[in-house]
């Protein structure tokens, strides 16, 4: 049984499928997850090689690549859509209120920052009109939330779904501005991936299986419930976690793309730009699905 560490926010639906129906251990891997709670931590150990690969936004591996210049590349995609929430302490009715406030924020200039930036600049609020701590994930933002120490936070469920039970404000849905957003996906350092090709196949082999599963009408049901089980998610962000994954993992060039024209957008893409194709390799997909990428 051949070890792969990875990291990344949560394990999402085919995650847990292939954890506790066998896809990787089908595979001969043993697949130990380390959950990641601070971005820059994340991306700090990424580039040192803390972990083999992570599962988690486009956005991330392409801000890193571009703006700090480390080798990072994609070999697949997991998740499409967001489930995303901007939502406010009671009595903070409208993004409007936002202005002068602190918020919640990380890692800054990626991921959910990003998406956030978009938000308060369709609202026509700028970047210099409120106040940003950078705190780290969703549950780290959650208890500053809830702890009163800022206004207003970017969460993603069960997060948001326990803010709003408490009264919270929802004040924006991140996919009415952001649409067809690669959520997750499956990236590493190039170096690594060129070492490791079979154990990569291996493991997008085993992912795509668990699409595949889950993908079946009869295991719908077992599917939600290893989510609401395994991730505290309420059925709703189940359901949405369900809708958002990518059927064997394959990637979607037009969706990478959306990512770096709002980087372009938000000014945090500096000229030269490189087409989506720089950033992701779908030969090891290929390789382990038998398709045409």
């Amino acid at each position: 049984m051949d070890i792969l560490n990875i990291t990344g926010y949560h394990r999402r639906p085919p995650h847990l499928v292939a954890e506790y129906k066998g896809c990787f251990a089908k595979e001969g891997l043993e697949v130990r997850f380390h959950e990641a709670t601070y971005a820059p931590d994340h991306n700090r150990g990424m580039a040192e090689g803390r972990w083999d690969l992570s599962l988690s936004a486009a956005d991330t591996m392409i801000a890193r690549t571009t703006t700090d210049g480390v080798d990072f590349l994609l070999f697949m995609q997991a998740e499409e859509g967001l489930s995303a929430y901007l939502i406010g302490r009671p009595g903070v009715d409208s993004i409007d209120q936002l202005r002068g406030n602190l918020l919640a924020g990380d890692p800054g200039d990626s991921n959910l920052d990003l998406i956030r930036k978009k938000i308060l600049r369709t609202h026509g609020m700028d970047d210099t009109e409120y106040k940003i701590e950078i705190i780290g994930s969703s549950p780290k933002r959650f208890e500053a939330f809830m702890e009163r120490r800022v206004v207003a936070a970017m969460l993603t469920p069960p997060w948001s779904d326990k803010a709003l039970a408490s009264g919270a404000v929802l004040l924006a849905d991140a996919a009415a501005y952001v649409p067809n957003w690669p959520l997750t996906c499956g990236w590493t350092l190039r170096k690594w991936l060129e070492a490791h090709r079979e154990l990569v196949v291996r493991f997008i082999r085993a992912w795509a299986a668990a699409t595949d599963w889950l993908a079946q009408p009869t295991n719908k049901e077992e599917c939600l419930q290893l989510v609401m089980e395994k991730e505290g998610m309420n059925r709703a962000s189940a359901e949405r976690a369900y809708a958002k994954v990518v059927p064997k993992a394959r990637i979607n060039p037009a969706a990478l793309k959306t990512v770096i024209e709002l980087r372009k957008e938000m000014g945090v893409y500096q000229p030269p730009f490189d087409p989506p194709e720089r950033f992701y390799d779908a030969s090891y997909w290929r390789e382990a699905t038998g398709l045409a990428g």
